[in-house]
């Protein structure tokens, strides 16, 4: 459990670092899409989001018990699916994206911008946090009995279905309204829950607690 434990101390990290580098930018007055530094900043950041939250929900998978498993293998599948698309879009953007304009060849990189719109590798990274993370964590919540974690997945769930509907209405004021809770304060409370179950007790036990 160990390798799961420090992949969510890692996720949960990277969650705060990107919520801190957003406010630095809200409070500085600064535009979005973001500039650099904190476009590269943002990349990186979501590229490793994306690697950790592997081994994380896989440590939960191996955790939990066998009348559960189901449910956990089903949110490991759209977790991977997730992590897919996010490190697919940000690894374009760290390397053709980035490097295309001083080659001077620079026609239809609009369709590859991480922030614009319209925008393939936008619309992927909401298939991935809107779609799939979504369908991850609805899926895990029904791995721990009672409240508590298994309602902040399912809170983080819907939260974050409303991203992919704020897509699907060309919303920007929707995706602004879910995105603090479902891609920021909902899983980082749900990985801390999750690290201090898996510190101090079997996944069984603590989704009967949970």
């Amino acid at each position: 459990m160990s390798v799961g434990i420090w992949a969510g101390g890692g996720f949960v990290a990277l969650l705060v670092a990107y919520m801190a580098a957003l406010a630095v930018m809200t409070a500085r007055g600064l535009p979005f899409p973001p500039h650099e530094p904190f476009l590269t900043t943002f990349h990186v950041i979501m590229l490793l989001a994306g690697l950790t939250m592997v081994p994380l929900w896989a440590a939960i998978h191996l955790a939990a018990p066998a009348d559960r498993q189901v449910y956990t293998l089903i949110s490991l599948t759209f977790v991977v699916l997730c992590a897919v698309c996010t490190c697919a879009n940000r690894f374009v953007a760290l390397t053709m994206v980035r490097q295309s304009p001083g080659l001077g060849r620079t026609a239809g990189l609009d369709w590859f911008q991480p922030y614009g719109w319209p925008s393939l590798t936008f619309t992927l990274e909401l298939l991935g946090w809107g779609v799939f993370f979504s369908l991850a964590c609805l899926f895990m919540a029904p791995a721990f009995q009672g409240r508590g974690i298994g309602a902040i997945f399912t809170v983080t769930g819907v939260f974050s279905l409303g991203g992919a509907l704020g897509l699907f209405l060309d919303s920007t004021a929707i995706m602004g309204a879910v995105a603090p809770v479902a891609w920021g304060i909902g899983p980082a409370a749900a990985v801390v829950l999750v690290m201090i179950r898996l510190r101090s007790l079997p996944l069984a036990t603590a989704a009967a607690a949970g």
